[in-house]
């Protein structure tokens, strides 16, 4: 389904908010370990880590706020993927 609905059903917006709280619990655990890492390669990944959580939790607010939605712009953690197994899985 490419399109949010109008009305978000109450296990919609339950698994959207566990989700919404597992980028967030990540991405402060990231910031944490970025003030405590000294190796430059590490601190890259983590940054690169946060940044496709911070893309994660955009991604979910703009859905909430029904705002036009962009593809999620991280290229690790696979969501283009995700949501063209779903449009299969929908077709059937």
């Amino acid at each position: 389904m490419d399109t949010i609905p109008q009305i978000i059903s109450t296990k919609d917006l339950a698994y959207l908010s566990d989700m919404f709280e597992w980028n967030y619990t990540a991405l402060k655990q990231i910031n944490h370990f970025l003030n405590e890492v000294q190796d430059s390669e590490i601190k890259e990944l983590l940054e690169r880590f946060r940044n496709m959580h911070e893309d994660h939790l955009h991604f979910i607010i703009s859905a909430l706020k029904k705002e036009e939605i962009e593809e999620c712009e991280c290229d690790e953690c696979g969501c283009e993927e995700d949501s063209s197994e779903e449009a299969e899985e929908d077709e059937e």
